[in-house]
């Protein structure tokens, strides 16, 4: 009796080890069709007979995934996941044999490009407590041009042929090219933003309150400028060109590719630019002398044309090494070709208006700029919660070489005339290298760390050499050739939080910046020899704190420290001359400039907002005129004044929308500047309350027809010694798409009434300089765009972070 249960029991072991022996094991992998492992695809297997669920499961980190204990039989394997297209195929499985499936592929839930149906559209402006964010998509204007004429229309920025941009009226904006400084500053930068086509602009963020992650330099803010970064896969290309004729014609040309396919994205872009331009100024300065009839005017003419050729080119590839970490291998070129002739006539009129003596001038300048960059990028997700951690390092070479023929004629009221020639060659390249790393840590859905760490070198080399024509002989000008050596290390430590709590929403964060430089001036038969060196550490806080009142409703206040330091050619002793009684050079004495700024904000639905604002700078870097005490030459020299303040208010609407086929944006501001300097002859100050406003109004008229109208006004404005006049300009443009919206073609006008004139006052010790400049502004454009694209949808690759201050570029 005892072993009848041992037999069941052992009959029951033996029954079920002969089933398990029966299952079988189905195991396969999934990717994405970008080669990318499917991590949490849903596996599904049905029975093929009554499309019964039988068991499910998901793609791991790796895209591998095993149904287990499968029965005998014919099945489905269906794979899905969201944002692809449902995958499934067929398993014969037979009784106690594992079967392993073919690499399942999902291509992404997308219709192809050439039939897709916009049904909506980004809105022009999104202002959030921190910055503004102009969406070149929703623009008509900006489709033609350039990057330059596209600066030019945006609310609250000014950028004159100088390069100087402001921001708000307030000076010292950093222009960033997708989060990296611009290459160049000063009209260097200006050449580079007019051969970068606008269609390659995706947006541009006004950045008022930048976060410790940025480089501290900027008080004013930073003006960041995003290219486009396709997100299709397969073969794409674009191709734009654009004519625009004012008193000279101009033209912008590019073409845009990218290929990508499985694990490697090939990206490129050439641009071209010919444009040619004048430069029409008059100056006037009156002499005050303590004797009336000794009291003079220097009236000066000059007409200055300007033709350039310039060329921009980038590539590069990125490799998707898995769904986590990605790399990225980049180069850009650009070079320039400038040309510049201009003729001036200078009179002196004495005290009862008969010319005393005259000057005819003639200037020929040819300048060659050449400027490479490379990077290295690497970005790794640590997990699905946030964690990441990004590495670059970019090198960049900027040569310049500059040529410079200037005669005077000298007229007397004796009828003796003097002729004095001059000629001139600079060259000079700069070298910088940058490393970077940066990590982001999201503790919890409350609180999220940053930190980051940043080493910088540049190292400059430049030459100048003059020579004057005695007696048909050119001989060496020792008192202005010049040889400038300079070496920098900037390094930086940043750490970052934000901590959200109720209501309150508070980021702080810390960046510390150290300095070393070491500059060398070897002399020659007039010059000694001198070198100087310096090296400093500043830190650098910002904090915001957010009260989110509602769900449409947020309190922000802000404080940030900022630093400017001088740009290059402010510190390159070389001299540049206008004409005998103009001469423009640089200071290696300068110290970089402080700022501390303050901003109260209020946002209403993410649309309105209403800030008030407080900055205050110490050794402030401007132009300084300065009067030569034997002679009535000035000398343009940049220097530490004494103090900047700026105060003011700022209102801006995002989107609205008066009527049904209207959309419009709008902003208003109220800026008061004030500079106060001490001169060897010349203490005072200088303060203007500035008005500016700016309206965009886009009009959608059916059947693939736009319109555009924008203004800008931009009132008196005090910046430095200067005071400058009240402008602005109205941009015109019509456009329709073409073929199902691959193409389209657009007729703009920008600066329609030819209003966009710098006018300024400038005190300079005993005398009052008046200068009024008119540049090729008006003018009529026509822009065709095409694009070819066959692919679908994919994730986009985004770079991080910033590699040098370029910005202070210019030789």
């Amino acid at each position: 009796m005892k072993r009848k249960p041992i037999f069941i029991s052992l009959f029951m072991l033996s029954t079920l080890i002969c089933f398990a022996q029966q299952q079988s094991l189905i195991t396969g992998i999934v990717f994405t069709n970008d080669y990318l492992p499917a991590e949490g695809a849903n596996i599904v297997l049905l029975s093929a007979t009554d499309s019964a669920f039988i068991t499910g499961t998901a793609a791991n980190k790796n895209g591998n995934f095993q149904l287990k204990e499968i029965p005998k039989g014919l099945y489905y394997v269906q794979v899905s996941m969201l944002g692809y297209q449902k995958n499934s195929c067929k398993a014969n499985v037979l009784a106690g044999k594992s079967f392993m499936l073919d690499t399942i592929y999902l291509q992404p839930e997308a219709i192809g490009l050439n039939t897709i149906v916009v049904t909506a559209k980004k809105p022009a402006i999104q202002i959030e407590a921190d910055k503004t964010t102009i969406n070149m998509e929703a623009t008509i204007v900006n489709t033609g041009g350039n990057a330059f004429s596209v600066l030019e229309t945006l609310p609250g920025v000014y950028i004159n042929s100088n390069g100087a941009v402001s921001l708000n009226g307030k000076n010292g904006t950093k222009v960033l090219i997708d989060g990296k400084p611009a290459y160049l500053q000063g009209e260097e930068l200006v050449s580079f933003l007019k051969s970068t086509p606008a269609t390659s602009l995706d947006k541009i963020e006004l950045i008022t309150n930048p976060s410790a992650r940025y480089d501290a330099s900027g008080n004013s803010g930073l003006i960041n400028i995003r290219t486009k970064k396709t997100r299709i896969m397969g073969f794409n290309l674009g191709i734009t060109s654009n004519f625009m004729q004012g008193k000279y014609e101009k033209s912008n040309h590019s073409v845009s590719f990218n290929h990508r396919k499985g694990k490697f994205n090939l990206f490129g872009m050439y641009g071209y630019y010919s444009g040619r331009n004048y430069v029409d100024l008059q100056v006037i300065r009156e002499f005050e002398e303590e004797n009336p009839s000794e009291q003079t005017t220097f009236n000066q003419l000059s007409y200055r044309k300007r033709n350039e050729d310039s060329h921009y080119y980038k590539g590069g590839i990125h490799y998707f090494a898995s769904s986590k970490t990605t790399f990225e291998l980049a180069l850009n070129g650009y070079t320039s070709n400038q040309a510049e002739s201009g003729s001036l006539n200078s009179n002196f009129i004495n005290h009862i208006g008969k010319r005393d003596s005259s000057i005819k001038s003639s200037t020929i300048n040819d300048n060659m700029r050449n400027n490479i960059s490379g990077t290295i990028g690497l970005i790794h997700k640590i997990d699905s919660t946030g964690k990441e951690f990004s590495l670059s390092a970019d090198y960049l070479h900027h040569a310049v070489d500059n040529d410079q023929y200037h005669n005077d004629l000298f007229l007397y009221t004796s009828q003796n005339e003097v002729m004095a020639e001059s000629a001139g060659t600079k060259k000079g390249t700069i070298d910088l290298f940058s490393m970077r790393s940066d990590f982001t840590y999201p503790v919890n859905e409350k609180l999220l760390l940053e930190s980051g760490i940043k080493s910088e070198y540049v190292n400059i080399d430049n030459t100048s050499d003059y020579k004057n024509s005695e007696q048909q002989e050119w001989e060496p000008d020792y008192g202005l050739s010049s040889h400038f050596i300079y070496k920098e290390n900037i390094n930086a430590l940043y750490f970052n939080s934000r901590i959200a709590r109720y209501k309150f929403v508070l980021e702080a964060g810390l960046r510390i910046e150290n300095t070393n430089i070491k500059g060398q001036l070897p002399g020659n038969r007039l010059q000694a020899d001198s070198s100087f060196s310096k090296s400093y550490i500043n830190l650098f806080p910002s904090v915001t704190l957010s009260y989110q009142a509602g769900k449409n409703h947020s309190l922000n206040l802000s404080y940030r420290r900022r630093i400017d330091r001088p740009n290059y050619q402010d510190m390159n002793p070389f001299v540049y001359i206008f004409d005998t009684y103009t001469y423009e050079q640089g200071n290696t004495t300068l110290q970089p400039q402080f700022s501390d700024n303050l901003e109260l904000s209020y946002l209403l639905a993410n649309n309105y907002k209403v800030a008030v604002f407080y900055n205050q700078t110490n050794d402030v870097i401007a132009k300084s005129f300065i009067l030569s005490e034997n002679s009535k030459r000035v000398y343009v020299m940049p220097k530490n004044l004494a103090t900047y303040r700026s105060c003011g208010i700022r209102l801006s609407a995002g989107n609205l929308s008066p009527v049904k086929y209207m959309q419009s944006t709008a902003s208003i501001g109220l800026t008061h500047n004030q500079y106060e300097w001490s001169l060897i002859q010349d203490a005072n100050k200088t303060a203007q309350t500035t008005l500016m406003f700016h309206v965009g109004n886009r009009f959608l008229l059916g059947k693939g027809w736009l319109a555009e109208l924008t203004g800008y006004y931009n009132g008196r404005m005090a910046m430095g010694q200067m005071k400058i006049a009240s402008f602005g300009q109205l941009t015109a443009g019509i456009q329709k798409k073409l073929w199902n919206d691959r193409a389209s073609i657009s007729l703009y006008s920008n600066d329609l009434f030819h209003t966009n004139r710098v006018n300024m006052t400038t005190r300079i010790g005993n005398s009052t300089a008046h200068t009024f400049e008119k540049e090729d502004h008006c003018i009529l454009g026509i822009s065709f765009t095409w694009k070819f694209s066959k692919g679908f949808e994919s994730k986009e690759f985004k770079r991080k972070g910033e590699a040098f201050d370029t910005k202070r570029i210019n030789l």
